[in-house]
């Protein structure tokens, strides 16, 4: 990661007074990060993908050298804002009445709106890819916006882990056809319990096929009737 700041900064010709300018933090701080002596929060990582247009999961991605990451720049197929926004959303039409949502269950809403997507159109809201894990299909950056993301609330309520929203989402980053698919969608199963919806993906084709932890084709969705797509 410490190797990749510094070559995309310098590939932009971005001083490091520059750059630490637009991210919101401290010359200092973004030396050490470059350095290797500060780990990167998924809020800057966030900067970063905009700032340089490169999607976060490309930049996660061990297994692509430093130059293809530089190059992927402008690569709009994986969109993490429209991915992080889909969750927001998805938790404003989920939510309960108390405006939270499980954790799981907002999980599945936000996989379901994707594939359901890419059943209309075949192009799915985000384009994050989902593995089949014990609880159901989840995309796996999932996990790191919930536990860092300023925008979002995490409480515990029994064996529940519940999320709900700080802040509105801006309703400008889906367009008209995609908020309408997670309208329908959260408005289905809105007053599901966790358990109910978890089955539903557990009884769908996706989930059948494919293996444990296995990336889950957006194609598998087209085997299944209108009705079970979500």
């Amino acid at each position: 990661m410490k190797d990749f700041i510094l070559k995309l900064r310098k590939s932009a010709g971005l001083s490091q007074e520059d750059l630490s300018k637009k991210l919101g933090m401290s010359r200092p701080t973004l030396i050490a990060i470059e350095k290797g002596e500060r780990d990167i929060t998924i809020t800057e990582l966030r900067k970063i993908s905009e700032i340089f247009d490169i999607p976060v999961e490309v930049i996660l991605d061990e297994d692509l050298k430093v130059s293809e990451k530089i190059n992927a720049q402008g690569f709009s197929e994986k969109s993490f804002n429209k991915f992080h926004n889909l969750i927001l959303q998805c938790i404003k039409y989920g939510s309960g009445e108390d405006f939270k949502i499980t954790k799981t269950k907002l999980a599945k809403l936000v996989y379901l709106c994707d594939f359901a997507s890419y059943y209309k159109s075949l192009n799915p809201i985000s384009g994050f890819e989902y593995k089949k894990l014990p609880q159901g299909p989840v995309a796996i950056e999932f996990f790191d916006i919930i536990d860092q993301d300023e925008s979002i609330r995490v409480d515990r309520k029994e064996n529940a882990i519940m999320v709900s929203l700080i802040e509105e989402p801006d309703d400008k980053v889906l367009n008209d056809e995609e908020r309408k698919i997670v309208q329908a969608v959260c408005k289905k199963w809105k007053k599901a319990s966790t358990q109910e919806v978890v089955d539903f993906t557990h009884r769908q084709i996706p989930w059948k096929i494919c293996k444990d932890r296995e990336v889950i084709p957006y194609a598998l969705i087209n085997n299944e009737d209108p009705e079970n797509v979500y």
